[in-house]
């Protein structure tokens, strides 16, 4: 889902680059951001299914319709420099549109930040317990094999 946010923010940069060289190819680019964005809409139904509460979850959900809404008025905004390549009002707006939306991009991927919080200590546990198991494991070898003996009659399989 980042990844296709990131998409977004760059056709929407594409956007407007185009919009002053070659205000033509902006139709391509409309359609990019439309198919990107439904994409990132598909994506963010489990997302928000699987956020850490139900807060977050609406909170994915809001980002991501703002910045569909977002989205739309630049397409619309791309659509009217298309039928007039030269009107420099209308590429200011389209402009605009598109500083909102790279902006709604951000809350998006700041809202998915939040609800990976969780997800992200429970990868960062579950990483130091398979270290301290390695760690057990290796003790284990170590004085499975003798080393750890003391220098008395005990071993290790007398303790285990």
């Amino acid at each position: 889902m980042v990844k296709t946010a990131k998409a977004i923010a760059v056709t929407v940069q594409e956007m407007v680059t185009k919009s002053t060289t070659n205000p033509d190819e902006l139709g391509i680019l409309a359609n990019q951001l439309t198919n990107d964005y439904g994409q990132l809409a598909q994506e963010a139904k489990p997302a928000a299914l699987t956020a850490e509460n139900e807060e977050i979850g609406s909170h994915i959900k809001r980002r991501v319709q703002e910045l569909g809404h977002g989205c739309a008025a630049l397409v619309t905004k791309a659509g009217a420099l298309q039928c007039s390549p030269s009107d420099a009002y209308t590429k200011k707006e389209l402009i605009e549109s598109a500083r909102k939306v790279s902006e709604k991009v951000s809350h998006v991927l700041a809202a998915l930040q939040a609800g990976n919080r969780g997800t992200q200590a429970c990868i960062t546990a579950a990483s130091a317990v398979s270290g301290i198991i390695a760690d057990l494991d290796t003790t284990i070898m170590f004085a499975t094999a003798g080393t750890l003996n003391r220098e008395n009659s005990e071993t290790f399989a007398d303790h285990r």
